[in-house]
């Protein structure tokens, strides 16, 4: 699980030094920095997947560096993984390349870092073609944490896309992370591991009341052209969702409101096959009603207990959600007036012993805001 989060001239965050709780969830205006974090941890974790272990790098398409900045990017997470401490270190680095007689620079990523108290990566000369990455050097072996890393989603609903029928040639379907494929998922959830279903829909319920049941039926999904060879056609028999609501059945699933979606999106991801160990979740209040915000982080607090392995890392503008969540699990995003970004802890504000006793943690941060951020020193690098 990751503690400490370090970034060097990574877009708005010129410098942050952020601990992360199994919990956390960050709030700030518009354009402070939130989505950034997740972004960040998202390259982090998909380089990860591809490189970590390997001598070498990738190139990258995007532009990830600060805006004036001189110095390479850094990325760094650390912590720790089946009890054994980890350290995972992306940086930038320019490859310069010959087009048509032209020097051209390019942006490449690379991967270094520790596990288990061991350098990564491994000297070339302590691997072999049969382990090219390494990984048996290490006990456990890298696979684990890079696994770990690399099992990380991240989530922005799209409520129309959650309601479309949907279908899958994968063995076992995946939910995007715009909501893409959910029928697909929950339809392979009842005819495999029904368990899971339920599960899920038993959640659902939990959050949203109001519904009584979760059924799938068959449904044409029309898709685009060359998603499929030519023989198959235009549209394949998939599946659609339909819901048994208090007072209304078999209402589809383009009917059902917006949160509700959204929250069994979640709920799909967290409790399906894939099992994430990082959800990084953009609006964690989902269009949800304030009492099903509350809801939705009990819910989450109880899988945690079955999955401890489980972190989840959510931005909100809800005060509301907030009040169900320990001051300790709030991080506050502010954007100077030069542009950088900056984050701190709620409990970090000057005055927070003196008001912690008479308000909730929404009630201090809209009654603060996140101004104050400006004002005090930033966290010393992994306080």
């Amino acid at each position: 699980m990751i503690e400490k989060v370090q970034f060097r001239n990574f877009r708005a965050y010129r410098s942050l030094d952020l601990e992360l709780e199994p919990f956390t969830v960050l709030v700030g205006p518009n354009a402070s920095g939130k989505t950034t974090l997740l972004e960040g941890l998202h390259l982090l974790s998909s380089t990860a997947k591809q490189l970590l272990g390997e001598h070498g790098d990738t190139e990258v398409k995007e532009i990830i560096k600060s805006h004036g900045a001189n110095e390479s990017v850094v990325l760094e997470v650390s912590g720790h993984w089946q009890g054994r401490p980890g350290v995972a270190r992306l940086g930038s680095l320019e490859r310069s390349a010959d087009v048509n007689g032209r020097t051209e620079w390019h942006q490449h990523v690379e991967i270094k870092g520790s596990w288990a108290g061991k350098s990564i990566p491994v000297a070339r000369d302590e691997i072999s073609h049969r382990d090219p990455r390494g990984d048996g050097r290490f006990q456990p072996s890298l696979s684990v944490f890079r696994d770990a890393l690399a099992s990380t989603v991240s989530l922005r609903f799209d409520s129309r896309k959650l309601a479309e029928a949907s279908y899958s040639e994968n063995e076992i379907p995946f939910l995007q992370g715009d909501g893409t494929g959910l029928a697909a998922l929950l339809a392979h959830l009842k005819l495999s591991s029904d368990e899971d279903f339920f599960e899920i829909e038993k959640a659902l319920v939990e959050i949203v009341p109001a519904v009584t049941r979760i059924r799938i039926e068959r449904a044409r999904v029309h898709v685009k052209d060359g998603a499929f060879s030519p023989a198959m056609g235009q549209s394949v028999w998939g599946h659609k969702l339909v819901f048994d609501m208090k007072g209304a059945k078999a209402v589809p699933a383009n009917m059902v409101g917006e949160g509700t979606l959204m929250a069994l999106g979640l709920l799909a991801v967290v409790l399906g096959p894939a099992k994430p160990h990082l959800i990084l979740l953009d609006d964690i209040e989902l269009a949800l009603h304030p009492v099903a915000q509350g809801r939705l982080v009990d819910v989450i607090r109880k899988i945690r207990v079955r999955r401890p392995e489980l972190q989840v890392l959510a931005t909100s503008h809800s005060p509301f959600v907030l009040n169900f969540m320990k001051p300790e699990e709030v991080r506050m995003a502010f954007l100077a007036e030069d542009g950088a970004a900056r984050c701190e802890k709620l409990v970090a504000h000057p005055e927070y012993e003196k008001w912690k006793g008479l308000m909730s943690p929404g009630e201090f941060w809209s009654t603060v805001g996140e101004s104050w951020i400006g004002n005090v020193p930033a966290s010393a690098p992994h306080e």
